[in-house]
């Protein structure tokens, strides 16, 4: 597996950390109690209160010893056909009918004529590939690269649609310069030589207009992880457990205020936590908020270095790639939405807004650093609490 563990900061810049040892503990509160005089009979209330520690043990080293970064990256992004984005959504399949009909309504013919009036389409690397009802599953008209979700007489499933992507993007990858890969409904797409230029270059328009309402927006990951190699630091073990240590011994999140701020200006968080049976509710309801917003660049300048993620790598044989963990909460959460297929591609962007899967929220509840026999090598050992809402 080549891609370490990754701790996060609130301005999005990562810390990778060259790990020899991951332990994932779980405490789920749950303390059983005999009963008298019924011949040890026990009982227990579970009251799904669980608590979780992650501790990763490692070392650092000169990055002219070992570079982790000195490797050029694509980025990858991903699209489930079978899901919606809405994360209070995603219970709902995004091939249903009624999804579908909104999709198509515009359109008033089908086939090649339907095609010009489509109105829904999926933006990759400034390529529009439209959504639309035709009878072939895929195919070029009038200029537009077409999809289609609907036959004229029958709704086409995620997996068939998810299928029309992938090969659509097969005959065309070296002219959009991104290629894809399909696990059941979902698609994922690597970026070809774009590098750093490949991050953000996903965008669903004009038919998804609100996350809420018909139709939705298929569950999609952003493109993210290309760098350039002349990214590439050229710290010292010094160097990194320097910056560390200073920036874990005097950095905050900035308070109530601009995590709700944040919230609202990452998309509505404090929603996602009232559809989630989160600490949004309480928020809202006690009317809490931040007129305009906040800066960004000052609250990047004051919290940016907060560390307030982490993304832990894992070797998936069912979504065939390396992922990453996820840790879904929510009282609404169903079984689906902790099966591993959810686990979405190494190299993923941290989206505070999409916590659940993009990597772990938390942060680091303390660190060890230990200098080994006056080299330039230092063990760490680095505790990290998952924590979904942080004052």
């Amino acid at each position: 597996m080549g891609t370490p563990i990754r701790l996060v900061r609130n301005d999005g810049g990562i810390i990778e950390l060259m790990a020899t040892t991951l332990t994932m503990n779980v405490d789920r509160g749950v303390s059983p109690l005999a009963m008298p005089f019924a011949g040890g009979n026990r009982f227990a209330f579970d009251l799904n209160l669980p608590k979780s520690l992650i501790t990763i043990e490692g070392v650092m080293t000169d990055d002219d010893i070992l570079n982790m970064n000195s490797i050029a990256q694509d980025a990858v992004g991903s699209i489930d056909f079978a899901k919606v984005q809405d994360p209070g959504f995603h219970v709902q399949t995004w091939v249903s009918s009624a999804n579908i009909d909104a999709i198509i309504a515009p359109v008033p013919s089908a086939d090649d004529a339907g095609v010009a009036h489509a109105k829904t389409f999926i933006e990759i690397n400034t390529v529009k590939i439209y959504l639309t009802q035709h009878s072939s599953d895929r195919g070029f008209v009038g200029g537009r690269h077409y999809i289609s979700v609907f036959t004229g007489s029958a709704y086409r499933t995620a997996d068939e649609i998810a299928e029309s992507l992938h090969q659509l993007i097969a005959t065309n990858k070296n002219t959009w310069k991104f290629q894809s890969i399909r696990n059941g409904s979902v698609v994922t797409m690597t970026t070809i030589d774009l590098n750093l230029n490949g991050n953000d270059i996903m965008n669903l328009n004009d038919g998804f207009v609100d996350l809420t309402i018909f139709p939705y927006q298929p569950k999609h990951v952003q493109f993210a992880g290309g760098r350039n190699s002349s990214q590439v630091t050229n710290k010292s073990a010094g160097d990194k457990v320097a910056e560390l240590f200073a920036v874990l011994n005097n950095s905050n999140n900035g308070g109530m205020g601009a995590m709700v701020a944040t919230a609202a200006v990452a998309g509505g968080a404090i929603g996602a936590g009232i559809a989630t049976g989160g600490i949004g509710l309480l928020l809202a309801g006690a009317g809490v908020g931040v007129a305009g917003g906040i800066n960004q660049a000052n609250y990047d300048t004051k919290y940016g270095d907060y560390i307030t993620a982490i993304q832990i790598p894992f070797s998936s044989n069912v979504n065939n790639r390396e992922s990453i963990f996820y840790m879904p909460t929510g009282s609404f959460k169903q079984t689906t939405d902790k099966t591993v297929d959810n686990a979405l591609a190494t190299g993923t962007e941290f989206d505070s807004s999409e916590r659940h899967y993009t990597g772990i929220k938390g942060t680091v509840a303390n660190a060890t650093f230990v200098q080994l026999g006056g080299e330039p090598i230092y063990s760490f050992t680095i505790n990290f609490a998952p924590i979904d809402w942080i004052f």
